[in-house]
């Protein structure tokens, strides 16, 4: 009698792994981005078959998205510095979705197609599985405001060309072609449109966008004629795209591609939005509607159209500053200082030390040293000083980075070099609104530029408004109309007014 060949037991890594899938899915899905990193680290290193490796990293997969479904929602309201706790998983988050893309990407260059036909998969199927995870990866890194991780442009170009390399060009093109370039060109756009001068909401609202529309910009693989709104990717660099404008490349295969046609979309939904089209007859989301998102849409639109150059060069600094980012506090530090009588009180405020790495005629690039930083993001005001005595002036938030939960690099617009605190309140004869804390900023000629106001993000520069501004002893009112509008953000807005000279 002929004994049954019996099948040697999986590797005990392979079996921990199945033993945790089959476990019931825990509550807190974050509980699982531990595990399931050192689950797929630990079945990489097994060097099993390939169809065996691809079913179980498909299972490993489907927990990843449980995992971004949970955490990307608590990243749209971040600040900078992020909270440690939160800064980890994020990062737990992008090193696992690094970690998919490079299996795949591995997968699909090792794979046989005639194994893979024999369970339904094909090449482009696996290179769709391994851009869609560097897809989610690049988000996340830009909703955090850190560095794309090493390798990313890289992978994310092997994936592009082995999927279109596994395919007939003759034939009907299987949808995971046009699904591969919808995901590769929403990246390449999504760069172009200068992210890291948006808030975080702003951010995953143009991803959704350009998941829809990205599919309309043009890659080519021969330079163009002229640089014009052109971009190109190096094949055999790490590096983002570089607009062909700036700098054009070596002699180096190239991907060049250009975004004018997305840009006319863009400009097409703009002018329907700004007409009170509802945007769901548009497809696009509510939020669309909301002046912030089209603000931001309007943004990336100009830098397809025109991919933006330093207009001036900087200047290297290693100079010590300060910076307070809290212009609540800013605010109520000067409106205390420029009381006159015995009986006010000093106010403490809160600022922290920043070195500056360099500096041109309209900003600066700072570096958080030390000191408590709170509440800073894309859009958003600031008061910086050169030392103690000197006066604050008021700078725009350009861009934000952050290495890690200690490490903040900004680049500030200088709106103004000094302030003065005042209130204003909207004039109304229904529900009169109390007046709000609000900073004059001071007429520049130089600029073309009258006084402004600068007030949190509402629609004060729509409406009259009555400004009332303490002199020593003297109170000043003054009936007031909004001019023109300078600046808008979601966190801010800035606006020159008129003054009526006969309410004051």
């Amino acid at each position: 009698m002929r004994r049954k060949k019996t099948s040697p037991p999986p590797p005990a890594k392979l079996q921990e792994a199945l033993d945790w899938l089959a476990e019931p899915k825990q509550d807190d899905r974050l509980l699982d981005l531990v595990p399931l990193r050192n689950h797929l680290a630990a079945i990489a290193s097994l060097g099993l078959p390939v169809l065996h490796r691809l079913k179980i990293d498909e299972l490993l997969q489907q927990r990843a998205e449980r995992i971004d479904e949970a955490l990307t929602p608590m990243l749209l309201d971040v600040k900078l510095p992020l909270p440690i706790h939160l800064a980890t998983l994020a990062q737990g988050l992008i090193g696992l979705r690094a970690e998919l893309g490079a299996t795949w990407l591995e997968v699909a260059a090792d794979a046989d197609t005639q194994e893979l036909a024999r369970i339904h998969r094909s090449k482009t199927q696996i290179c769709l599985q391994g851009i869609f995870n560097l897809s989610r990866q690049f988000i996340a890194s830009l909703l955090i405001a850190t560095p794309t991780p090493i390798g990313f442009w890289r992978n994310a170009q092997a994936l592009y060309h082995r999927a279109h390399q596994s395919v007939d060009p003759t034939a009907t093109l299987p949808a995971e072609i046009s699904a591969i370039d919808a995901c590769f060109k929403a990246m390449l756009a999504l760069t172009a449109a200068q992210p890291e001068g948006l808030a975080p909401r702003e951010i995953a609202f143009l991803a959704d966008y350009l998941a829809t529309y990205a599919v309309s910009a043009r890659i080519d693989p021969l330079p163009p004629e002229a640089a014009g709104d052109w971009f190109w990717l190096d094949a055999n660099r790490d590096q983002p795209p570089v607009a062909l404008a700036r700098l054009s490349p070596e002699g180096e295969p190239c991907l060049y591609f250009r975004f004018g046609e997305l840009a006319d979309v863009a400009a097409r939904h703009l002018d329907q939005l700004n007409d009170g089209v509802p945007p769901l007859s548009l497809g696009l989301p509510l939020q669309a509607a909301g002046a912030d998102y089209r603000n931001a849409l309007e943004r990336a639109r100009q830098c397809w159209v025109a991919p933006r150059r330093r207009s001036f060069n900087r200047r290297p600094q290693s100079l010590p500053v300060e910076v307070c980012t809290q212009l609540s506090s800013l605010w109520t530090s000067l409106e205390s200082g420029s009381r006159r009588e015995p009986t006010s009180s000093n106010c403490e405020l809160t600022y922290s030390d920043w070195t500056l790495l360099n500096e041109g005629p309209s900003g600066y690039a700072i570096v958080h040293v030390v000191g408590e930083v709170t509440g800073i993001a894309p859009g958003c005001a600031v008061g910086l000083r050169t030392g103690p005595g000197a006066a604050w002036q008021i700078c725009l938030v350009r861009w934000a980075r952050s290495e890690s939960s200690s490490h903040v690099e900004l680049g500030m617009e200088v709106l103004a070099p000094s302030a003065k605190p005042v209130r204003i309140q909207t004039l109304s004869n229904r529900n009169p609104e109390p007046p709000i804390p609000a900073l004059l900023l001071p007429a520049l000629p130089g600029l073309n530029r009258s006084e402004a106001i600068l007030t949190v993000r509402g629609d004060y520069n729509a409406r009259p408004f009555t400004l009332l501004q303490e002199h020593d002893v003297r109170l000043e009112v003054v009936e007031c109309m909004p001019h023109r509008s300078l600046v808008e953000t979601s966190s801010i807005e800035v606006f020159e007014f008129i003054r009526n000279a006969a309410t004051s």
